[in-house]
């Protein structure tokens, strides 16, 4: 998150963290920002749990419905279910990151936690096995840190254990929006520099004779999410806007990063010494949230990401690319790495998957949908996980919709969000095809506005007549649709969705992605 930090306020301190039961209430919509998915499995039936930002959690048995242990996003922060007392649990991390100071006058600033259930994770008492709550604490736009806390259950509560990455920080004595000192001399940079576990303090990470944080090059040490590879690696991504997002292996046994100690290139990306290896950004364009899947069948690592800013009028939207490998290179459908140059403009990186969009049986329009998770069911099912706004002010809620793979190896958002479990994917001959839809082309800008709502004709001579014109095919026997509109070539999906109005009218319904970075979406009328 860049904008718009909610403030958790102080709270009495108490010795330990108290357990204390999740005392839900059903709520068919759900406020959870910066929503990040997982599941476990309870009397063989998968559950699904979302952690967000402001200390906010939810989980639901249908991705529909979901039980949240709170009745506004911001309650219950003096003993909170996760954390305990804030104030004493997490006052490492606040030494540096501030509480009641600059951007949280008032109070704290939580955002964007991860869990994700670590089996081979080292108890004091030789245990094994823990989940694991990753979370950034933050003051400003670069001061910030990432920690975590460790539970034996899901739903915690969650014991504090380390601060793993910082930033902001200055090689000299200085300040940034407070009187706080941020010389480097204040985090633990000053022991992994004097043991040895990193080389000695980077001149990259400064600027103005070290009296300035650079934000270039350096990240904000926020966002960060975890996810095994296919050799069961563990890794955590994390960073935003500034000088991007970074990838750093963990030891699972500790939870601690493995540093890579000194700078060195990984395909040609910079390896940085503390930061690990950048994967995308810099140069303070914006971007944040990454999120990485690894999916079995294309045995592909997916990185999403959410450009602009995330107030209704911000332009928010999420990005995709793709890699062969955990840290990268990724790519884009033009096979761009996007580590940015200062000349870049970050939209002319990453597959689009929405913008601002509605169609004529929306009620209001999605704006700022971002700050994505995702995750494969165990049935298969690719599902993305997101926060969007709407036209007429800042309330945000919590959206799932389908993704299905395309034939290219792209993961493919269906138009229409989740609505119950009987999700329609039969096959769509070609006369049903055949008629008018709804469509747009989400293009490759950050534009605030909603997108313009066109109209085509899908005809049975496979040509598309209308506001766009061009040609289709349908692949026989199979979902996989193609189009080719001014000369651009596109892939993707054609079955049969529920739309999101009170009946749950069946539609017919298209997403493809171009060659461009483009996605487009049809719904037929």
């Amino acid at each position: 998150m860049f904008l718009l930090p909610v403030l958790l306020l102080l709270s009495s301190c108490q010795e330990t963290i108290e357990s204390k039961d999740w005392d839900t209430i059903e709520m068919p919509r759900v406020s959870v920002h910066d929503p990040s998915i997982t599941s476990v499995t309870e009397d063989g039936e998968e559950v699904f749990y979302i952690f967000g930002s402001h200390l906010a959690q939810a989980k639901s048995k249908d991705l529909v419905n979901w039980e949240v242990p709170f009745q506004t996003e911001y309650e219950d922060l003096d003993n909170n279910i996760i954390l305990g007392d804030i104030d004493k649990n997490l006052r490492e991390a606040f030494e540096w990151a501030g509480k009641d100071d600059a951007d949280s006058a008032g109070g704290y600033s939580i955002w964007a936690p991860d869990v994700i259930w670590n089996p081979n994770y080292k108890w004091k008492n030789g245990d094994k096995g823990a989940y694991m709550y990753y979370y950034s604490a933050t003051s400003t736009w670069r001061r910030s840190n990432i920690g975590f806390a460790v539970s034996k259950t899901i739903e915690g509560p969650y014991t504090y254990q380390d601060t793993v990455v910082y930033s902001g920080f200055t090689q000299v004595d200085s300040t940034d929006g407070s009187d706080r000192n941020t010389h480097y001399k204040n985090t633990h940079l000053k022991k992994l520099i004097s043991t040895g576990v990193i080389d000695e303090f980077s001149s990259n990470w400064v600027l103005n004779s070290g009296t300035e944080y650079n934000t270039d090059y350096a990240p904000n040490a926020i966002d960060p999410t975890l996810f095994y590879d296919e050799n069961e690696k563990l890794w955590m991504v994390y960073g935003s806007w500034s000088g991007g997002m970074y990838i750093l292996p963990i030891d699972e046994k500790t939870g601690i990063p493995m540093y890579p100690g000194v700078d060195s290139e990984n395909q040609g990306l910079i390896v940085d010494r503390y930061f690990g290896t950048k994967l995308i950004g810099g140069y303070h364009q914006s971007g944040e949230g990454p999120y990485i899947v690894y999916d079995k069948e294309t045995q592909s690592y997916y990185l999403f990401v959410t450009y602009g800013q995330l107030h209704s009028s911000g332009g928010y939207n999420m990005r995709l690319f793709k890699s062969d490998n955990p840290d990268g290179p990724y790519v884009d459908m033009k096979n761009q790495v996007p580590v940015f140059s200062s000349t870049d403009q970050n939209s002319q990186y990453g597959v689009k998957i929405m913008g601002n969009y509605q169609f004529s049986n929306m009620n209001k329009a999605y704006k700022s949908s971002g700050h994505n998770s995702a995750i494969i069911t165990e049935d298969g099912q690719w599902m993305l996980v997101y926060h969007t706004r709407f036209t007429g002010g800042e309330s945000h809620e919590v959206r799932v919709h389908p993704m299905m793979m395309n034939r290219n190896g792209w993961p493919t958002t269906l138009p229409f969000e989740y609505v119950n479990n009987e999700y329609f994917v039969s096959e769509v001959g070609d006369k049903d095809i055949i008629g008018s839809y709804e469509f747009i082309n989400h293009g490759t800008t950050n534009d605030p506005k909603v997108l313009p709502l066109s109209t085509v004709e899908l005809r049975a001579d496979k040509t598309i007549t209308g506001d766009v014109s061009g040609t289709w095919d349908k692949e026989a026997q199979s979902s996989f649709i193609s189009f080719v509109i001014e000369d651009v070539h596109y892939e993707g999906i054609i079955v049969m969705q529920q739309d999101e109005t009170k009946e749950q009218t069946k539609k017919i319904v298209f997403s493809a992605i171009g060659d461009n970075n483009q996605t487009i979406w049809g719904v037929k009328k």
